[in-house]
């Protein structure tokens, strides 16, 4: 779909309920996004903090990249070489696949089927992965929101397939990875009858927002280069790559919300699938600066890209310690030759209603974001045999991998140009942890809260502060890990300042069910 007829489609669906214009929706329509970047697992903001390992593995993979010798048994990376003395990117970092071992009773192992007769593990170790995830939500209005949302109770689900090889252990070449993913949805989810913006529950969109579907979302080359660098090479998901933290960046078990998991605004930037070439350099042992390009109009299930504008990126992640307990930072910068909806202009409404709105050329976006943890469970990241229990609250998946035991803060701040956007800050923030609770490590909670921000170029256009403001809202979930396969969320949203001024504060109680095969 071209660039002019999608700004059209984006202003018919913003607001001005005496006027036709109906509800804004942030760009949550027709696969627009915000990430999460979900986030997906992607985790969507789903995310399944690839970045980490990919950041991990590329100083030791790519310091091999190319020989294919016999090691010797002196080589340091001879753990990592495959019988062909190749270098292995899931031997380097096992959570770069969903789930790097199958083993184990069914209460304590990383899947529901286990590894039936051994086939599974043997795949793994000959560099075939095949996994599969299902997430259902129900949600009900129970208070306030939209004369049409209170009592509204709905169910949906998420289907999830993923595929790899490593192409080290194939016998192909070293520090390759191929990834594939296919994200099947269904149900009648939510939507704004909490007189919600933000849409509060992130699993609806995907793969396409709203909407029974089936897509294969992303096919990719994750490649070991020289110079401490990884190359990921195709089609991604943009949220399991962008905007992560250990907290809030999953939709699959962790906030609902999209405005706790990912940052909104990033809908005018970035779709769920798109056609991208990232690079990620470990510059130092705390610093990785991460960047690329996309194409920010590729919608999902449009297999042959939208190729007439560009967007790019630049991420510094500094990783420290402060008080003797983990801390990350990040910066991220985007640009995108997208025109944006001018908001500012005098013609904005009376465009919005023939359909032909005015435009501005380009956008900018910057967002600072980061985690502290405060508190770790004793021994946690002490293996037992040096007297410490990290063996307690491991589980060989990205999800629990990328997590560690303990509790932090986590908090956002993004910006963009007030006459690009209706609205232009969005600030998060808040609590989380996992493994808090004595004999529960799989456990995961969060308590946050966060706010969009009007921006005073789009409140100044007539009528809308009569029909549109600020939005707040606050949510609070925790993750029940029946088994590690098997989580069982209980969610709660408050929403005391709805976008749509017409709406009341707004209750929302939802589950969510997570079953890992």
């Amino acid at each position: 779909m071209a660039t002019d007829t999608k700004e059209k489609q984006e202003i018919k669906e913003t607001t001005l309920e005496n006027t036709k214009l109906s509800t804004v929706k942030l760009d949550w329509k027709e696969g627009k996004t915000q990430e999460c970047m979900k986030h997906k697992n992607t985790s969507r903001s789903r995310g399944r903090k690839i970045v980490t390992a990919l950041a991990a593995t590329s100083a030791v993979a790519s310091a091999a990249f190319g020989q294919a010798t016999n090691a010797p048994a002196a080589d340091p990376m001879a753990a990592l070489r495959t019988d062909k003395g190749l270098i292995s990117l899931t031997k380097a970092a096992p959570e770069m696949t969903a789930v790097s071992d199958y083993s184990g009773d069914f209460w304590h192992r990383a899947t529901l089927l286990g590894d039936p007769g051994g086939w599974r593990n043997r795949l793994y170790d000959d560099g075939f992965t095949v996994d599969a995830q299902l997430t259902q939500v129900g949600q009900g209005v129970v208070s306030g929101g939209s004369a049409a949302g209170n009592g509204h109770w709905q169910y949906n689900g998420l289907f999830e397939a993923n595929a790899t090889m490593d192409t080290a252990k194939a016998g192909l070449w070293s520090g390759g990875l191929f990834v594939l993913t296919e994200q099947t949805s269904f149900g009648h989810p939510l939507q704004n009858q909490a007189g919600n913006l933000s849409p509060i529950n992130a699993t609806a969109l995907w793969p396409k927002a709203y909407q029974d579907s089936s897509v294969l979302m992303e096919y990719y080359l994750a490649q070991a280069l020289p110079l401490n660098t990884v190359a990921i090479i195709g089609r991604i998901d943009p949220s399991n790559f962008l905007d992560q933290n250990s907290f809030s960046c999953s939709s699959d078990n962790q906030f609902l919300n999209v405005s706790m998991n990912s940052n909104p605004l990033f809908g005018r930037f970035l779709t769920y699938s798109t056609y991208a070439a990232l690079f990620m350099t470990k510059a130092t042992e705390n610093l990785t600066v991460a960047y690329g390009a996309w194409t920010p109009n590729t919608a999902p299930g449009d297999y042959g890209g939208d190729w007439n504008d560009v967007g790019v990126g630049l991420i510094p992640i500094l990783k420290y310690q402060a008080f003797n307990h983990p801390g990350m930072i990040q910066v991220i910068a985007a640009y995108t030759t997208k025109d944006a909806v001018d908001v500012d202009n005098p013609r904005f409404l009376p465009g919005v209603i023939t359909g032909n709105p005015p435009t501005k050329s380009d956008n900018w976006i910057v967002e600072v974001s980061g985690e502290q943890y405060f508190w770790e469970p004793q021994g946690a990241s002490v293996p037992e045999a040096d007297g410490g229990r990290k063996e307690d609250f491991h589980v060989p998946t990205q999800a629990f991998a990328s997590t560690r035991p303990g509790m932090g803060i986590f908090y956002r701040f993004s910006c963009t140009p007030e006459n690009r956007s209706a609205y232009d800050t969005y600030v998060s923030g808040g609590i989380g942890g996992r493994g808090v609770i004595p004999g529960r490590p799989y456990d995961r909670f969060g308590v946050g809260s966060y706010w969009l921000k009007q921006s005073s170029d789009f409140s100044s256009q007539p009528g809308i502060p009569l029909v549109l403001g600020d939005e707040v809202g606050v949510e609070a979930f925790y993750n029940f890990a029946i088994t590690p396969a098997l989580q069982l969320s209980f969610d709660v949203q408050w929403i005391p300042n709805p976008g749509k001024q017409s709406s009341d504060d707004a209750v929302i109680l939802g589950t969510r069910l997570n079953m890992r095969f």
